[in-house]
Formats: C-alpha cells, structure tokens, sequence
C-alpha cells in the first residue's frame, strides 16, 4: 500500500493522490485501504515516516563510521542525509509540489513534522551519548534538536551542495561540545 502511495505521490503530486486509486493499484478495496490507514492524511504521515525510517539507517551508518570523532560523523551524517534527499523522487515531489503550492505533505516533515524530528534526534542524541558517555545531556538535547532542524530546513530548501552544509554543520557542532 505504501508502495502505491509512494509511486502515484512522485508521478501525479500528493494533492491529486485519491484513497481509491491507491486501492486499486494494490488491488484491495478501498474499505481495505481505509482500515489499514484511517485518512488520507495518515497514509500520507506513514509514507514519510517510511522514508524517514531509510533516511535513518543511512544516518545511522554515516554516523557509526566516526567512533570517536563528533564533526566527522555529523558531517558524514548531514552530507548523507541531504545527498540522499536530493536524490529521493518522494521528498523532490513533496518539495516540487510544495513549490508550486501543493504544500499538502510538506506540513508533515515541517510544522507538524514532530515524529519526524522525534524519530532522528533519537538516533542523533543515542549515537552522540553512547560516543562520549562524558557529554552534558542537556548541552547534546540542544545540539540535536538544532542540527536536526537545521537539516530539515536545508532539505526542505536546499541553498548549498550536501557537502557544503556538512562541514557548516560540523564546525557548529564542534563549537557547540568543546
């Protein structure tokens, strides 16, 4: 069902995605459909966090790749993540859509984007304290809560290469632990 969403979301835009049709596709009812997910909308919430959840192994990968070395795991984080949005058919038709005033699942990655935010600083905080056990809780809840939002913000509205925003963000990281 996700898969349906995810494929009729890219070719036609989130707006013009119809609960019956994505039935079809998957070639159950629209009852079905409805049972499984409820709304429309909370098909739409399930397909991101979907993407986000694969976003996240990725990060997760990035981030276990640099025992030991903060800026160099959040910066191969942060050029992972947004390397892997700009190549994400999903999320360039969420931001495409949102551009031309389609801005129907935008809101969930941004003002009601909270299990999204919820689910990476999870990863982010984890991967940081089980680096350095040493770090101030609170300082690290800081430190992720705005480098996460920070790289909701560039995906969203990319201005500068992943490789570019990377580093940025890993000296800001590094200023923010010493």
């Amino acid at each position: 069902m996700l898969d349906a969403a995810h494929d009729l979301a890219v070719a036609q835009g989130w707006s013009k995605v119809r609960m019956g049709a994505v039935a079809v596709e998957v070639g159950v009812s629209r009852q079905t459909l409805h049972a499984e997910f409820g709304t429309k909308e909370a098909l739409g919430q399930a397909l991101v966090l979907r993407e986000t959840d694969e976003y996240l192994a990725g990060v997760g990968e990035a981030l276990a790749r640099h025992p030991g070395q903060l800026d160099a795991a959040i910066e191969a984080a942060v050029t992972y993540t947004l390397a892997a949005t700009a190549r994400s058919p999903l999320l360039q038709a969420i931001v495409t859509s949102a551009a031309a005033g389609d801005e129907s699942l935008l809101p969930l990655l941004t003002s009601r984007g909270s299990a999204v935010l919820t689910r990476a600083s999870q990863v982010l905080r984890g991967w940081v304290l089980a680096d350095d056990a040493a770090r101030d809780p609170a300082m690290v809840d800081d430190l992720v809560d705005d480098l996460v939002r920070l790289v909701v913000s560039h995906a969203v509205l990319p201005q500068a290469p992943p490789e570019v925003v990377g580093r940025r963000l890993a000296r800001l990281a590094r200023l923010v632990s010493d």
